[in-house]
């Protein structure tokens, strides 16, 4: 009986070893698909264009004996601003609030506070680049004495950014296929794109004069900006 449970254990393990086999050999020889292959190539590209948005910082600064007679003056002034340009066809949308500020005027010997200063700062995006000299003079002539300087970008639909991007896929395809080429292999659809940088607005330092005036209005000349940018793209090879 000895005999017979040990011949029967040997079928078994037999049997065990001849099912996992298959499975071993099956794994064994999978190789990588064709399909699975890919190539990634950085493109870059850049263009010149002149901007379309424009961001300029103006505010009112007023001092009193008292700090609710600052504030109340601030607020004043900043009304009158905030119509005038209102009614210059800015919306609400373009004018932000950026600073809000109450501080004390120390005496010369700084041991007592002679009065108070109030400050409100705000940004007015203007879209017509012919407007941003006028928008500043007419801020002016309503009480605006704060200026933070002019930003110009290019807006989110503006055509050059789209360019731009369309010129860096194309110089990633040229070094792809390229690259494919060499490696005796084809380029073939698109797996993945990613944009690696984005351009940022261009600061555009000008001092403002504050002094409106119909007969000579504030210069302001739009500088050209630079757009570059980049992409990462995945083609798949054949």
């Amino acid at each position: 009986m000895k005999r017979i449970g040990l011949v029967l254990a040997g079928v078994l393990v037999g049997a065990v070893v001849a099912l996992q086999a298959p499975s071993l050999a099956q794994s064994s020889s999978t190789a990588p698909s064709t399909q699975d292959r890919t190539i990634t190539v950085s493109g870059t590209a850049s263009i010149n264009a002149k901007p379309d948005q424009a961001d300029v910082s103006l505010g009112v600064h007023t001092q009193a004996g008292t700090a609710q007679d600052a504030m109340d003056q601030n607020a004043a002034k900043m009304n009158q601003v905030l119509a005038a340009l209102k009614k210059l066809g800015i919306g609400d949308a373009d004018l932000a609030t950026t600073n809000v500020s109450l501080d004390p005027v120390w005496s010369s010997n700084g041991n007592s506070i002679v009065g108070y200063q109030a400050e409100n700062t705000i940004d007015v995006t203007v879209h017509d680049m012919g407007q941003v000299g006028k928008v500043i003079d007419t801020a002016v002539g309503a009480g605006a004495n704060l200026a933070g300087g002019i930003t110009f970008s290019l807006s989110d639909q503006n055509q050059g950014l789209d360019q731009a991007l369309a010129k860096a896929v194309q110089d990633a395809r040229g070094k792809a296929d390229a690259m494919a080429a060499a490696a005796q292999a084809q380029v073939g659809q698109v797996v993945k794109i990613d944009e690696t940088a984005q351009p940022g607005p261009q600061p555009y330092d000008q001092r403002v004069a504050f002094a409106a005036s119909e007969a000579a209005p504030t210069p302001v000349n739009p500088p050209t900006i630079k757009t570059q940018v980049s992409v990462s793209v995945t083609w798949a090879l054949s």
